[in-house]
């Protein structure tokens, strides 16, 4: 081997080191933030932190919401400034908040009906994560359309919420959201395997390593919603 091949089989392996290590903190924040969020539901009932929140109502829920917002956005704020430690705490943070706001609420659903819905959500987020690792196709103009469909269908769900209060209505908004969530897993996938091999390219370890966090928050915040919608399908197919 020349000098010169040797030169590039290591910046080769340098490239692969850093997206490797990109896509492993990635999917590893993830799972954490799941883990995170397991141990919450599980302290939030024993302390019953969900009572708490929700007998204020809709102040409580106000609340819990606002401040579970300010932290995500938190996050992406540090990890954008090149704060990636700071930007994990706090989307560990959120994580956590988010267990103890759904320690109430799974209290509406069984413990199988829960395990279906944790075992389906599992299957088709790590379908949809190989998939937009794998795929071949421009998907740039996906997103784009998806947030578009997604911010629609929040202002039905707050319309029936608030004045029409329709089951059927929550039943459909629930069925349009799955496929929402799944087509969102792909393309969020997808670009961010796509930034992590642009900054690798460039040898630039500490913009991977943002690429890393962004793209964990963005994927647990699609699992969680997966998980929801399917709970919520499963429950109302339950109580027919």
């Amino acid at each position: 081997m020349s000098t010169e091949q040797y030169r590039i089989s290591i910046g080769q392996d340098r490239v692969n080191a850093i997206f490797t290590d990109a896509m492993a903190r990635m999917y590893g924040l993830v799972a954490l933030g799941i883990v995170t969020t397991g141990a919450a539901i599980w302290v939030g009932d024993m302390l019953g932190v969900g009572n708490v929140i929700f007998s204020f109502g809709w102040i409580g829920m106000l609340i819990m919401f606002g401040i579970m917002f300010g932290v995500l956005m938190g996050a992406n704020a540090a990890v954008m400034r090149g704060n990636t430690g700071l930007g994990t705490v706090l989307y560990l943070g959120f994580t956590g908040l988010e267990g103890f706001f759904l320690s109430f609420i799974l209290t509406r659903f069984t413990t199988g009906t829960i395990g279906v819905a944790f075992v389906l959500t599992a299957g088709m987020f790590v379908a949809m994560s190989v998939v937009g690792m794998t795929t071949k196709r421009d998907l740039s103009k996906l997103g784009p359309m998806l947030m578009i469909g997604l911010i629609g269908v929040i202002v039905v769900s707050l319309i029936n919420m608030l004045l029409l209060q329709s089951g059927m209505l929550f039943l459909l908004i629930n069925i349009v959201l799955l496929p929402i969530f799944l087509a969102l897993t792909v393309w969020e996938t997808k670009q961010m395997k796509e930034l992590a091999q642009d900054a690798a390219m460039r040898g630039d370890a500490r913009v991977a390593n943002q690429v890393a966090v962004i793209g964990s928050i963005g994927l647990y915040l699609n699992a969680l919603n997966i998980f929801i919608i399917l709970l919520n399908l499963l429950g109302f197919a339950s109580d027919d």
